[in-house]
């Protein structure tokens, strides 16, 4: 099996993530702007499995309207669908369905994700990664093609942080459930390290068509963060607390040599927050472009 060539990008981003005074993201939703309204028709579907409560974001480019389009899955859709939809000034006939995964609850980040993205239950938090995968399968994906047009054979599901183990998991456990995987940043450490298979090779059932693994060079290196310097001592031994697990370069190496179409991005001078609108536009062309 071929190994998968790193590519290490430099990126720049129209929009910030924005923190609060604790080192953690702001709660606030961001607003939509015009010009993503312009060019996307925008709606919002509530939805219930079992006893559980989600809603789905989706933008559909307007132009043209009957053609079969790739998906852009994405988690965390309450506080970045709208990063994402904010940074598209123009649709094309490659721009996928963007579908945001999120919650009817009026924060960027509510807690249920951890909940629903972490497949390791950790100090009474987590563990539910295998029930919301069903809720994808079961409940999205079946409401998306009944009521879109859109190419199955082109679907990819991205995630940051939690998400992106979330994207991990799935890729590891389902291949087959997308095409291709985009994962930021994932909480490699939540449990000490044991949400990564104890098992080699990684990917039992199939290989994934492409898979993306993307951090920000503060993330590996956080002496070289200027704004984390300037956090309270307590937030940054929380930070710190939240390093361990397998480092994201050991595993990319081990992905590599099992993933043919496997890439690394590494964001130069960006830390995990603010390498966020980064991450969800390469999502973005990963879904909508072969490039692979």
């Amino acid at each position: 099996m071929s190994k998968a060539t790193y590519v290490i990008t430099v990126g720049y981003c129209l929009f910030v993530v924005c923190f609060m005074a604790n080192g953690q993201p702001s709660q606030v939703i961001p607003s939509i702007g015009d010009s993503a309204r312009s060019v996307f028709v925008i709606e919002q579907h509530d939805r219930s499995f079992e006893g559980k409560d989600y809603r789905l974001y989706i933008a559909a480019a307007k132009e043209p309207a009957a053609l079969r389009r790739p998906v852009l899955y994405m988690l965390d859709g309450n506080g970045q669908f709208p990063i994402l939809l904010n940074q598209i000034k123009n649709v094309s006939a490659g721009t996928p369905l963007i579908v945001g995964i999120g919650y009817p609850i009026d924060r960027a980040y509510p807690k249920e994700r951890t909940r629903d993205y972490v497949p390791v239950e950790y100090q009474g938090e987590g563990g539910g990664a295998e029930d919301f995968y069903r809720f994808i399968i079961q409940d999205v994906k079946p409401f998306i093609e009944s009521h879109y047009p859109v190419d199955t054979t082109r679907q990819t599901l991205c995630g940051h942080s939690h998400g992106g183990l979330f994207a991990l998991y799935v890729a590891f456990e389902h291949p087959s459930a997308f095409q291709h995987y985009v994962a930021a940043s994932p909480s490699l450490w939540w449990a000490k390290g044991k949400t990564v298979p104890d098992r080699r090779p990684l990917f039992t059932t199939g290989i994934p068509q492409s898979l993306t693994l993307t951090m920000g060079e503060y993330e590996e290196n956080p002496s070289l963060d200027t704004l984390r310097a300037k956090l309270p001592p307590a937030i940054q031994e929380i930070k710190n607390r939240r390093r361990g697990g397998m480092p994201v370069r050991r595993l990319a190496a081990i992905m590599a040599e099992e993933v043919p179409a496997f890439r690394l991005i590494v964001y130069p001078g960006k830390n995990h927050g603010s390498s966020v609108p980064l991450f969800l536009m390469e999502a973005l062309l990963v879904a909508g472009n072969d490039i692979f």
